[in-house]
């Protein structure tokens, strides 16, 4: 799998480096308990996925088992696409490849934010991912 997503991301942008040092911030900022999709952070950007209509696939992320994989469609169905565009900026690439890339490594980073299949109490410190995307990226 990582491999995989080095993969995507060295063929979209050539600079799988940048990309994987850009990351960890903006997923900090979407997990995070302060700030994320619609201002309410992992709660938020659930019910999002939830309100498109992927609910299994959140519970997947949430619980413990095996992560569902998510498309870039579905990635575009449950967050704004004015959202997506302004991450896209911040991290350097185009909505699409974000949203290819977002497609791939959230079921991942959704699951490592909720250990033991439990949302973070409200109020805690975002989870940190910079190793998580570090592991993605490693082939």
């Amino acid at each position: 799998m990582s491999e995989f997503l080095s993969q995507i991301v060295g063929g979209l942008m050539g600079n799988t480096a940048g990309i994987a040092a850009s990351l960890p911030g903006m997923l900090t900022q979407l997990l995070g308990t302060a700030q994320g999709a619609a201002g309410g952070g992992l709660p938020a950007l659930l019910a999002q996925f939830e309100n498109a209509g992927l609910g299994q696939q959140v519970s997947s992320w949430v619980g413990t088992g095996e992560n569902l994989p998510v498309t870039p469609e579905h990635i575009v169905a449950a967050i704004p696409p004015e959202q997506l565009d302004a991450w896209a900026a911040k991290v350097g690439i185009s909505h699409e490849q974000l949203t290819t890339v977002l497609a791939e490594i959230l079921p991942h980073a959704i699951d490592h934010a909720t250990p033991n299949g439990q949302l973070p109490a409200e109020g805690s410190a975002a989870p940190d991912l910079s190793g998580l995307v570090g592991r993605l990226f490693r082939g």
